[in-house]
C-alpha cells in the first residue's frame, strides 16, 4: 500500500484549519470576560477567648471566564476567608483565601492579606457612677443618690476593658422640688466592650432645704446734691428668707443688696434693687426689695420736711436753709 504523503498533508492543513475557524467563531460568539465581585469574608480558627479586630467585611475578587460562564455568577458563589487558629496577642497577619466557581480563573484579590489586631478577651467588675445635671428648684437640695445595680461586669478586648473605671448614669434634676426617680441607659463604655446590664435606676431625694430669717443691709452709692445729705435709708421689707444647707445657713448672718447711686440726687430715692445671694445660698424669697434713700438740706432740723421729696409726688425739693456752697 502507497502511502500519499500530499493527501495527508491537505487533510492536517484542513484540520487545522477547522480549529482555527472554530476558536474564531467561539471567540466571536461567547468572548473571554473580566468582572469584579464584592465577597464577604469569614474567619475560621478563632481560638476561644481571642478576639480580633481590623478584619475587613469583604474584599475585591476579579475573575476572568467567558460570558457564559459568567452568566448567573454573583457574589454568593465565592467564598473568602482567614484562617485564625495561629495568631497570636498583638498584631498579626493573616493570608486570604477565596474559593471561586469551576472554570474561572483567578486575577486579583483585594487585599490579599489582612492585618489584625489580637487581643485576650477579659472580664472586670466596674462600680455605677450617677451624674446629675442640672440644678433643683430655689430653696431644694439633692441628696446622695442611688442606683441599682450598683456595679456591672464588663467583658471585652483588653486594651478596652482594662482602662475602664466606672459606668456613668446621667440623670437630669433642673428645677426639681421632689424626689427624682429614673431608668436610664449607662454611659461611657467603649465600643465592643459588653456590660452585664445596659441600664439603671437612679432615685435622687430631693429635700427642701432649712431657712432662716435675716436682716437686708442696702448698699449706697455715690453722694447727693451739693447743699443735700442722706437723713435715712429705709428696705422693704427689711428681712428676708435665706435657704442653704445647714452648715452655709449658720455662717449667713444678712443680706445685702445691689448697688445703689444717689450722685447728684436732689429728692428722694426709690428703687427696687436686687439681692446678692450669699456664698452658698441656694434661695432667696424675695429676691428684691425697695429701697428709699431720704435726703435732707444741710443743717435742716430732723422734724423738718423741707429737703425730703418724696419718690410719687413730683414737688421741687425746699431750698437748703444754709447759704451754697458758692456762698449766694
Amino acid at each position: 500500500m502507497r502511502f500519499e504523503w500530499r493527501d495527508f498533508s491537505i487533510k492536517i492543513l484542513s484540520l487545522f484549519m477547522a480549529l482555527l475557524l472554530w476558536v474564531y467563531v467561539t471567540n466571536e460568539q461567547n468572548p473571554l470576560d473580566t468582572r469584579t465581585f464584592n465577597v464577604s469574608l469569614s474567619a475560621r480558627g478563632l481560638p476561644a477567648q481571642i478576639s480580633v479586630d481590623g478584619l475587613p467585611a469583604a474584599v475585591s475578587v476579579q475573575v476572568q471566564g467567558t460570558r457564559g460562564q459568567l452568566v448567573g455568577i454573583d457574589a454568593g458563589d465565592f467564598q473568602a476567608s482567614v484562617d485564625l487558629s495561629g495568631v497570636t496577642a498583638g498584631d498579626d497577619t493573616v493570608d486570604v483565601a477565596v474559593n471561586i466557581p469551576p472554570g474561572l480563573r483567578l486575577l486579583r484579590v483585594s487585599p490579599d492579606r489582612v492585618r489584625v489586631l489580637v487581643d485576650r478577651i477579659i472580664e472586670k467588675r466596674i462600680p455605677v457612677v450617677v451624674s446629675l445635671d442640672g440644678t433643683p428648684a430655689p430653696g431644694y437640695n439633692a441628696l446622695e443618690p442611688k442606683v441599682d445595680p450598683g456595679t456591672v461586669l464588663a467583658g471585652g478586648p483588653a486594651r478596652l476593658v482594662q482602662p475602664l473605671a466606672r459606668a456613668v448614669a446621667e440623670v437630669n434634676i433642673q428645677a426639681a422640688s421632689g424626689p427624682v426617680t429614673r431608668v436610664v441607659t449607662l454611659s461611657g463604655i467603649p465600643a465592643g466592650v459588653n456590660i452585664s446590664s445596659r441600664v439603671a435606676k437612679v432615685e435622687v431625694p430631693v429635700t427642701p432645704l432649712p431657712t432662716k430669717t435675716v436682716a437686708v443691709k442696702p448698699q449706697i452709692t455715690g453722694d447727693p446734691a451739693p447743699g443735700y445729705q442722706v437723713r435715712d435709708v429705709t428696705v422693704q421689707p427689711d428681712n428676708v428668707q435665706v435657704s442653704a444647707p445647714g452648715n452655709v445657713l449658720d455662717g449667713i448672718q444678712s443680706v445685702k443688696t445691689g448697688a445703689l447711686d444717689i450722685s447728684g440726687a436732689q429728692q428722694d430715692v426709690t428703687q427696687t434693687v436686687n439681692l446678692q445671694a450669699p456664698a452658698g445660698a441656694a434661695g432667696l424669697r424675695p429676691d428684691r426689695v425697695e429701697v428709699t434713700v431720704h435726703l435732707q438740706a444741710v443743717n435742716q432740723e430732723p422734724g423738718q420736711t423741707g429737703g425730703k421729696q418724696p419718690s410719687s409726688g413730683g414737688q421741687t425739693p425746699s431750698p437748703p436753709l444754709s447759704p451754697s456752697p458758692s456762698g449766694q
